[in-house]
């Protein structure tokens, strides 16, 4: 399942850090974690498998880069 950027409606997304406010802990409650969009940094709310998948994809790129970077 896709999720999709409210105000531009862009597809790819990172994963964003939790605030420990008020609005955050509630969506927390709601099993939903915070994602950023990536072309204008719209910041919204994701379930935990969608989190999930967007850190493992993060982690994925990062390693590809350091073997990239150690070859060269």
């Amino acid at each position: 399942m896709a999720i999709y950027c409210c105000v531009c409606g862009f597809l790819k997304f990172r994963t964003s850090r939790f605030r420990f406010r008020s609005s955050d802990l509630s969506q927390l409650l709601l099993m939903r974690l915070p994602v950023r969009c990536l072309n204008c940094d719209e910041r919204t709310f994701t379930s935990v498998s969608q989190f999930l998948r967007l850190r493992r994809m993060r982690k994925a790129r990062h390693r590809e880069h350091q073997q990239r970077s150690t070859t060269s």
